[in-house]
């Protein structure tokens, strides 16, 4: 058998594989995708939900936010390199069997991508700078306690009232598909005033806590705190850029001072090795 045959050969296999391989990653039945168009008033949900009987639903979402759901990390995990529009919105409809799972479904939204936006990825560990979050003492502080049975009521500072209760909205149909999978039980309150921003976060893991963190921040926050279960928090702190209408400038620490003295949690900056997806390939969605 000549060298030239064994070449063709392996590039037959090779195709037949990469057909195979194709063919067996999980997919929606139907799926349709569309450039959002904002319609004259409002705007529809930016959420991901997975709606009963196997229908997926995305009214207007971003390009990272598929992408964030469909591998279940934090945007921050994701370097696009430039690659990917920020501004651009999509409309999803996608349909696969009732008894589909959350895990199932960002699987196929994970083949959606690649089939429907060309997605190309890889893993890379990154040595970054990071922050690593510690007890400071044997008990953490006041404001971070562990939480009850019951979700406890929301609190405000000192001196302000708490805001009062939105009326609860009828339970949207479906299930949304969130990058902690987890979705919360008990309600969290976020305001800022003259005392500064304030939140109040009922039954909420050290690791949902980071997630927070890293929204505010602007950096990975590693959990190194040893504190299992959940835990209440209340923290009042001054942000790097305080949205209050006043004259009067908020008077609470900032943020890495406050952790250490309201929660008696530490947030030291260090380097470490995360992990980061990366975007090698992305392009318009074809159509449908």
């Amino acid at each position: 058998m000549s060298r030239r045959t064994i070449a063709s050969l392996a590039l037959a296999f090779g195709a037949a594989g990469a057909i195979l391989a194709q063919s067996t990653s999980p997919a929606f039945d139907v799926a349709s995708v569309k450039r959002f168009q904002p319609p004259a008033t409002g705007r529809p949900s930016d959420a991901i939900r997975l709606m009963p009987g196997g229908r997926l639903t995305a009214p207007s979402v971003t390009l990272r936010a598929l992408i964030t759901t469909a591998y279940a990390i934090l945007d921050i995990e994701v370097d696009d390199a430039g690659r990917i529009n920020a501004d651009a919105r999509y409309e999803i409809d996608a349909r696969t069997r009732a008894d589909v799972t959350a895990d199932e479904a960002r699987a196929m939204l994970r083949t959606l991508l690649a089939e429907r936006f060309g997605l190309v990825t890889h893993r890379e560990t990154r040595d970054l700078p990071v922050y690593a979050m510690s007890v400071v003492r044997d008990q953490p502080g006041k404001r971070l306690r562990r939480s009850g049975q019951e979700c406890a009521p929301v609190q405000a500072p000192a001196g302000i009232p708490a805001p009062p209760p939105l009326p609860l909205p009828p339970p949207p149909a479906g299930q949304a598909l969130l990058p902690s999978r987890v979705p919360p039980r008990c309600p969290a309150v976020f305001f800022s005033s003259t005392v500064g921003t304030h939140w109040s976060l009922r039954e909420v893991t050290m690791g949902r806590f980071t997630e927070r963190l890293i929204a505010a921040l602007n950096r990975p926050v590693l959990d190194r705190t040893g504190l299992e279960g959940a835990f209440d928090i209340d923290l009042t702190f001054t942000a790097d850029n305080p949205s209050v209408d006043s004259s009067d400038a908020p008077n609470a620490p900032a943020l890495m001072t406050a952790i250490r003295e309201q929660l008696g949690l530490r947030l030291e900056s260090t380097r470490a090795s995360v992990d980061v997806l990366v975007v090698d390939r992305v392009q318009p969605p074809s159509d449908n």
